[in-house]
């Protein structure tokens, strides 16, 4: 039922992926290419990327009309040039800033392409007549300790209220931690081990959910199908994987031995980071869907959180360009519910 369903949602439809250069935007290219698009269009900052997401779709299916549309979310006139070119059906919004340690570095960064950059794709997107939008946020965004768990709550709720207003079915996804993202600690791993180590591990004793992007990417596509208006789900999907046996399996996987060949340096949790992290923390919220892997918030979102919603991401906003980093904190942890205080 649901193959019959998805054909529905995606045959003959123009699919847009932001953020389509990524590793999980370009895992959802390929996914898409199975139900027969009329189009399907990537836009990202990197050219190069997303050259390599038409060569790889073009392996599965040559009769696939797939374009590439060089565009930052945080610039809303492109984005409604490409909307207005494309007129996608669907949108997956995946641009984002999600490496913890770059947000943290820089949450004013993060403030922008996220909540901004998000803003400027569900405006267009209202005002193009895009019916179905999915969000991709994190597991990091239930009870937020850190800028990017917190933005991606924030976006959560814009995408809930504009879907309120609309009663379009505009929804979120909660992702774990993809395995082969450009960002992640495997690739970080990796290339630590390549450069001669050390391989630095947060905790002995961390804890991280990982799904590979191909899964994850199915699972999304699955969701089309059972999300409602402003609904927010999560993927099930994944193992829990202890950080530091992930750091000497890759050690050996390279012929190397630990100490001997390549060091393991201790540096810390960062700020805003668990030691262990669940795939869901309130589990008694969530329920299960026709798919096992896919779990919906049982609540709605609480209306009264809208309120106002549209004045206080102004003022984050222009805190943002004001570069004004302890009230851009404070802000954020005002706004967002849940939210733990937010530090430097």
């Amino acid at each position: 039922m649901i193959k019959k369903e998805l054909s529905t949602i995606l045959e003959g439809k123009t699919v847009l992926i932001t953020g389509g250069g990524g590793t999980v935007g370009a895992a959802i290219a390929l996914q898409v290419t199975k139900w027969k698009p009329k189009r399907i269009v990537c836009l990202g900052r990197k050219k190069s990327n997303l050259d390599n997401v038409i060569v790889n779709t073009q392996k599965v299916s040559s009769n696939i009309d797939v374009e590439i549309e060089l565009c930052d979310v945080c610039d809303r006139v492109r984005i409604d040039e490409v909307l207005s070119k494309h007129r996608p059906d669907v949108i997956f919004h995946m641009a984002a800033e999600k490496d913890i340690r770059l947000t943290n570095a820089d949450p004013i960064r993060a403030v922008m392409v996220n909540v901004q950059g998000t803003r400027n794709v569900v405006g267009a997107s209202s005002d193009f007549g895009v019916k179905r939008l999915v969000f991709a946020s994190s597991i990091k965004a239930d009870h937020p300790s850190s800028v990017m768990g917190a933005t991606k709550r924030l976006v959560e709720m814009i995408v809930g209220a504009a879907a309120n207003n609309l009663g379009n079915i505009y929804y979120t996804v909660r992702l774990s931690n993809v395995l082969e993202s450009s960002g992640g600690v495997h690739t970080l791993f990796c290339k630590q081990i390549e450069s001669g180590g050390p391989v630095t591990v947060t905790h002995p004793d961390a804890v991280r959910v990982f799904v590979t992007a191909k899964e994850t990417a199915e699972l999304l596509l699955e969701t089309l199908k059972l999300a409602t208006p402003s609904s927010v789900l999560a993927l099930m999907s994944g193992n829990k994987t202890n950080i530091l046996d992930l750091a000497k399996h890759l050690i050996s996987s390279y012929g190397l031995r630990v100490e001997d060949d390549i060091d393991i340096n201790y540096v810390g949790l960062r700020n805003g980071e668990r030691l262990v992290e669940e795939t869901i923390v309130d589990g008694k919220e969530w329920m299960l869907t026709s798919n096992e892997k896919i779990l919906v918030y049982g609540k709605d979102q609480l209306s009264d959180l809208f309120i106002g919603l549209d004045s206080s991401i102004n003022e984050l906003i222009s805190v943002a360009k004001d570069n004004d980093l302890t009230s851009l904190l404070r802000k954020i942890s005002v706004i967002v519910p849940g939210c733990s205080e937010l530090g430097p």
